[in-house]
């Protein structure tokens, strides 16, 4: 399993493919935008699950599954808005 993070400094549309050359199965992006303005398909390739949290909807935490696996979050609690479990 290989596992990425990676702060892309917004506009990870822009700049996906830098990272995703890499194949990961699990990729966290901080400071990514909100999948509305990742325009799946024409700017950001599908993943398979795709989760976001955030406040501004230009600076959020994506964590993204390009692999079988699938995204469950077991808890949130906006104490914590950028602890993801």
């Amino acid at each position: 399993m290989r596992i990425i993070e990676w702060n892309c400094n917004m506009a990870f549309r822009k700049k996906n493919a830098e990272i995703l050359k890499y194949n990961p199965d699990i990729l966290i992006v901080p400071e990514c935008e909100n999948e509305e303005k990742l325009k799946f398909g024409k700017l950001t390739p599908i993943p398979n699950d795709f989760m976001w949290f955030g406040q501004n909807e230009n600076k959020g935490i994506g964590i993204f599954s390009y692999s079988d696996y699938k995204l469950n979050l077991i808890e949130y609690s906006t104490r914590f808005k950028y602890v993801i479990p």
